[in-house]
């Protein structure tokens, strides 16, 4: 559960695009403010966006920041947010309705960590006033370290201040989050909704329409916040723990196996007790006592290897997009679980011994004495149906493991279209009260990127989003000048970036035709645009696109396309490539008579042939040397972004790859087990057989292929759930096919081997028997 009051009745709101596909679209400040004042559902729906802040120093203090300016994770929140979702500030309040509104006095709420780090825990940090992005602002509250909405590592929070009298209904740039009424389901709320939607224009006018709600075929959604922070990672996570049952299931069935031999082989002993008066619940008792000693003291310590292994899967996990991967640890609940499991397999596994001991009859085993030259069929069928149970298991885990492996190997071989050797980037953050004034920001950034392009060996470049970096995507509307629209639909959306005339050189983005950006002039910005293969072949697939025109606001100017770069890509190497525009980093206001335009966020990547440690620390001065309140953010090398593009599939793989080693040495040691124990019931037939001319070939030969025998049988019906249970995990994959024959293939053949093996030092021992003396014993 979410760390809320009631967190089962929070939920996400959005929209589906039905005739284009879009399976996720937020809120405009028109349908936000519509569903919040007409719904019947909900308790209350506020408003948020995810952003980034610059944090100076406090108003009227010179000790109370231990820092200079500091890049943190913000959030744009309505000021009814902490209501919606039951939290509390730990010091001071909440914002208030009236500081939700445009003009009203800046405030601010921070986080307990931040509030520690960077300021000391100072309590009379309370209604003085911190320099944000510029602008100073009153601290009205600290929120606990525990509230991390709406992502992890937020530490700032700032009033959305959504205007009712100017909206943009037709810009869906805002997520919200709603409270149900107690008894209220999601399905019930998106139905309460659907009919809202229509009725947005006749409130709140603009280019959203009625005709184009339903010409898009616009629907609304609402899901579990749940479901919506933890995203695709459960299905990997699933993957895990059925990985994780398989293994358990091995495991009892090991287990049992030894307790069968250990009844077997106790069969006169109990006989003789139950003929002296034994009854069958002490016998029971028993077996049922030494399943439960067994299972608690295993169990005690396999809880112990787990509190210290997951803290190691997490620190391994660092730069792995799974969310609230730091709340996860043996807590109450997990032991809970983890003995109630051990004690149920402690039960079962002693069970099946226990109830085949005292259906036995007596007196057959009595008369039987010691006069048995070797152990019945029906002895050994059970462990022979462990033993293929097992067999089958493994193979589904190690076909599993075996395919996110080669999943994993094409991902690392998919190339991202770039070169990420050599190179590094990094943040910087222009805030907006000081670069307000049109050309200052344009002015700043062509100093930086000149200054930095002066050091020897080094080309430069700067844009608003770096491949496979999700947190900066801009997806904007599109219009294509010989692709107008149709009547009441909707531009395609695609993704914008701003960038410089080297970024390109800079990260090593091959150029398929045209030419790149002129140096930027803050005065005469140039209307040029430079697309990707992807939307090239999209919109004039053989023909050239240099020449062609677009825009990215129905009333702004017109772009010329001059350039078409390879294909990159835009969030993740199992993606296909973005279909991208790249808008020069200094551009002309959105509509006539605006301003030019500078994005203040900006990534730098910097390609040095010598080593980046070092030039990272001369390009940060550089930039400082211009201005020191900027803050110089987000340095990593690009092998490390590549790497993490892949990190989750590899972190997945790494947890299967442990369970499916582990599934292959329990299955080892229990065909070794069970071989080794039906060779030591058959010494005497293994001395007849050699006394009457069988050689130690034959005897080697017969107990290997008895193991291989109940190898191949598990590895059948292995291969016909591996084929069944692979499928639940074709999404994980990339470029594999969840019934792949090679990796199946391999998988069964090393199962094979190792029966084989396995069985080997048994039926050495066997072919190893002196005829004499088993006979004369």
């Amino acid at each position: 559960p979410l760390p809320y009051a009631h967190s089962e009745r929070l939920v996400d709101l959005s929209h589906t695009l039905a005739l284009v596909g879009v399976t996720s679209v937020d809120q405009s400040d028109a349908t936000y403010l519509y569903y919040r004042r007409a719904n019947h559902v909900f308790t209350d729906v506020g408003a948020y966006q995810t952003t980034a802040a610059t944090l100076g120093r406090i108003s009227g203090t010179g000790n109370g920041d231990r820092s200079g300016a500091e890049r943190v994770t913000a959030a744009r929140i309505s000021a009814n947010i902490n209501a919606v979702l039951g939290a509390s500030p730990l010091l001071g309040r909440a914002f208030r309705e009236e500081e939700d509104h445009p003009g009203a006095p800046p405030v601010v709420m921070i986080g307990q960590n931040l509030w520690k780090r960077k300021y000391a825990g100072d309590r009379a940090i309370i209604g003085r006033s911190v320099e944000v992005d510029g602008v100073a602002r009153e601290v009205v509250g600290i929120m606990p370290a525990s509230f991390s909405f709406p992502a992890r590592g937020t530490e700032v929070w700032l009033p959305v201040r959504i205007d009712p009298a100017n909206t943009k209904s037709a810009i869906f740039d805002y997520r919200a989050v709603a409270r149900l009424r107690a008894g209220v389901t999601p399905a019930g709320a998106a139905a309460d909704l659907q009919p809202l939607l229509p009725r947005v224009p006749e409130v709140y006018a603009g280019r959203l329409t009625a005709d184009a709600i339903e010409a898009i075929k616009m629907r609304t959604v609402v899901r579990p916040l749940r479901d919506v922070i933890i995203g695709d990672v459960g299905r990997a996570l699933w993957a895990v723990l059925a990985a994780v049952g398989f293994v358990l299931l091995i495991a009892c069935a090991n287990v049992a196996n030894l307790f069968l031999v250990r009844a077997e082989g106790r069969r006169q002993e109990l006989a003789v007790r139950r003929a002296l008066g034994a009854g069958l619940g002490a016998i029971t008792g028993e077996f049922l006592s030494e399943g439960f000693i067994l299972a608690t003291v295993g169990g005690a310590l396999g809880i112990s290897i787990a509190a210290i292994g997951v803290r190691a899967l997490r620190s391994l996990a660092i730069g792995v997009n799974i969310p609230r991967l730091d709340e996860v640890g043996v807590d109450g609940t997990a032991f809970g679980v983890a003995a109630g499991i051990t004690l149920l397999a402690g039960l079962l596994v002693s069970a099946l011994p226990a109830i085949r001991s005292v259906r036995s009859a007596v007196s057959p085993v009595l008369n039987d004495g010691g006069r048995g030259a070797t152990a019945g069929r029906a002895h050994n069928r059970a462990k022979h149906v462990l033993i293929v149970a097992q067999v089958a298991l493994a193979l589904v885990l190690l076909s599993g493991a075996g395919l996110m492996a080669r999943s994993f190997a094409r991902l690392r071989s998919a190339q991202p279209g770039f070169a990420a050797s050599t190179a590094f980037t990094f943040r910087i953050a222009l805030a907006d009260a000081q670069y307000s004034a049109p050309g200052d920001a344009a002015r700043l950034l062509t100093r930086a990127l000149d200054n930095i392009a002066s050091l020897p060996g080094v080309s430069v470049g700067a844009a608003t989003k770096l491949p496979l970096v999700a947190e900066a995507r801009r997806d904007t509307s599109v219009f294509i000048e010989d692709h107008p629209i149709p009547k009441g639909g909707m531009p395609n959306v695609h993704q914008v970036s701003y960038a410089s005339p080297g970024y390109f050189r800079a990260l090593g983005i091959p150029l398929l035709e045209g030419r790149t950006f002129e140096a930027p002039d803050a005065e005469h910005p140039r209307l040029d645009v430079i697309v990707t293969r992807a939307l090239a072949e999209k919109y004039w697939s053989g023909a050239h696109a240099i020449g062609k025109r677009v825009r990215m606001m129905p009333a702004g100017p017109w772009f010329t396309i001059i350039g078409v770069t390879g294909d990159v890509r835009g969030t993740s190497l199992s993606e296909p490539p973005d279909e991208t525009v790249f808008v020069p980093l200094v551009s002309p206001g959105a509509n006539p008579g605006e301003p030019l335009w500078t994005p203040h966020d900006i990534a730098f990547v910097v390609r040095s042939a010598g080593g980046s440690a070092q030039m990272m620390q001369r390009v940060e001065n550089v930039v400082r040397t211009l201005d020191p309140t900027i803050p110089v953010y987000a340095a990593r090398p690009m092998t490390e972004i590549v790497a993490q593009a892949a990190a989750r599939t590899y972190f997945t793989l790494m947890l299967l790859g442990i369970a499916s080693v582990m599934a292959l040495v329990l299955g080892a040691v229990g065909i070794y087990g069970v071989i080794s124990y039906v060779v030591s019931l058959r010494t005497r037939e293994m001395a007849i057989r050699m006394a009457l001319g069988a050689r130690p070939a034959d005897v080697r030969r017969m107990v290997s292929l008895q193991a291989v025998a109940l190898a191949a049988l598990g590895i059948t019906l292995g291969l016909a759930g591996a084929v069944a249970m692979t499928r639940f995990i074709a999404s994980l994959l990339y470029d594999v096919s969840p019934t792949d024959p090679l990796t199946l293939g391999i998988s069964a053949a090393l199962l094979l081997g190792i029966a084989l093996a396995a069985s080997w030092l048994p039926a050495g021992r066997a072919a190893g028997v002196d005829p004499a003396l088993a006979l004369r014993d």
